[in-house]
């Protein structure tokens, strides 16, 4: 039924929304836009934020409207979960995706290698190149093009009921045996221990990629070697798999993996989220005392990864000028405070530009933003690799969390796997 839904909202998104085509053919501009010239340009936005996030894109895009007469910035709203899984491929295949696109490390690398993405590096200044973070530019950078821009930078942490483990009698856990003795203690018939994400996506694998390391394994080697199969690997997998085969980790959500609602709800104690939660922590639920601490690790040496949304422009766009400066105007202006403001009041993350940084320090020491600044030294920036290989190590995880697969045989399949697209 979940595939067959998405199905359907993609033939729904496909019937209703068509990329930017030529100028003044929109019909139904006047309706969308509130501008009734046949000359207007429209560009499609699709976004998939709520709360405050969504709230922000809603008025800066009313804003960038109201001052434009030839170009109107056509912004809808859709699933998180089925944006990148089967909207964005389905319409891109079709000729019907928008014309702005958000991509991530999982995704970023696929796109790109399928042509998918526009060279924004003519949009890019040197002042701009010069302020964004080295290692957040050399993420949307491929053969000397930049394909994306880089608008924020997420790390991971464990959220957890500050009530619910005082009263257990637990102290929040540093180390890996004391986060499993933690949710195994507080799972009930009605509460689960610890939320992690369970669907095959690209956000499970960014909360996968930091527990990988901290057992010491990786993909490949520094010489490009593929190395999944190994005891580090095996040791990471039997870890995270134990959660959800013990019952400890849900096999379904009722909301989003990334949504602090599984513990602002109650119906988690503990969770793996991100800088992204913040704000609906501190405010969406203000009688659950949340609290975070650095991600456990196996000998209390943590490591979270670095990830984040980038802005991109669809490669069949026939209007991308127009769309770069939308989204340049609002994340790679010399006017930082649209930037600013995505950052430390729509959600918190950190920049990826300096300036932005620092005009905003005294945020990143407020409340929980505080924990997350001062592990942030720890954070390694999330990998990109091609699909072949994000599906195979995706594929690796189902395997062992859901399908009755050992961590030794799961590993041996991703490496064969791996391997064999590294020969083609």
């Amino acid at each position: 039924m979940k595939k067959i839904t998405a199905l359907f909202m993609v033939l729904v998104l496909m019937m209703a929304l068509s990329a930017c085509g030529n100028k003044g053919t929109k019909e139904d501009s006047s309706e969308q836009t509130g501008t009734d010239s046949s000359d207007t340009t429209v560009v499609k936005f699709w976004s998939f934020h709520a709360g405050g996030e969504a709230e922000f894109l809603e008025n800066v895009v009313k804003e960038y409207n109201a001052a434009h007469d030839d170009v109107q910035i056509e912004h809808t709203v859709v699933n998180q979960s089925d944006y990148t899984t089967t909207l964005i491929p389905t319409a891109y295949a079709n000729g019907e995706a928008p014309d702005i696109l958000y991509v991530e490390p999982a995704t970023f690398t696929k796109y790109a290698e399928k042509g998918m993405l526009a060279d924004l590096s003519p949009y890019y200044t040197d002042e701009l190149k010069a302020d964004i973070l080295p290692s957040a530019l050399e993420a949307v950078t491929m053969d000397n093009k930049i394909y994306a821009l880089p608008i924020e930078m997420e790390t991971l942490g464990l959220f957890y009921n500050v009530d619910m483990l005082k009263d257990a009698g637990i102290n929040p856990p540093a180390t890996w045996d004391e986060l499993y003795d933690a949710a195994k203690k507080l799972t009930t018939d009605d509460v689960y221990g610890l939320v992690l994400p369970v669907e095959e996506t690209a956000y499970t694998l960014f909360n996968w990629w930091p527990f990988m390391w901290m057992a010491g394994a990786d993909v490949f080697d520094d010489d490009g070697n593929c190395i999944v199969e190994s005891k580090e690997m095996i040791k990471a997998l039997d870890y995270w798999g134990r959660f959800y085969q013990e019952g400890l980790s849900p096999a379904s959500l009722q909301i989003g993996p990334w949504d602090i609602g599984n513990v602002g709800t109650k119906a988690a104690a503990m969770q793996v989220s991100g800088t992204y939660v913040i704000n609906a922590a501190e405010n969406d639920y203000p009688a659950v005392n949340i609290g975070v601490v650095p991600l456990p690790s196996p000998d209390n040496n943590p490591i979270t990864v670095a990830g984040g949304q980038k802005l991109a422009i669809n490669a069949q766009s026939e209007c991308k000028d127009e769309a770069a400066d939308f989204i340049f105007s609002l994340y790679g202006s010399t006017d930082i405070k649209k930037a600013g403001v995505w950052t430390t009041e729509a959600k918190f993350a950190y920049p990826a530009r300096q300036s932005v940084i620092d005009s905003k320090s005294d945020v990143f020491e407020k409340g929980l933003r505080s924990t997350f600044t001062d592990f942030y030294s720890t954070a390694v920036p999330e990998p990109s690799y091609k699909a072949e290989v994000t599906d195979a190590i995706g594929k690796m995880l189902q395997d062992v969390m859901f399908g009755g697969v050992s961590s030794e045989d799961a590993v041996k399949e991703a490496q064969k796997t791996i391997e064999s697209t590294m020969n083609q």
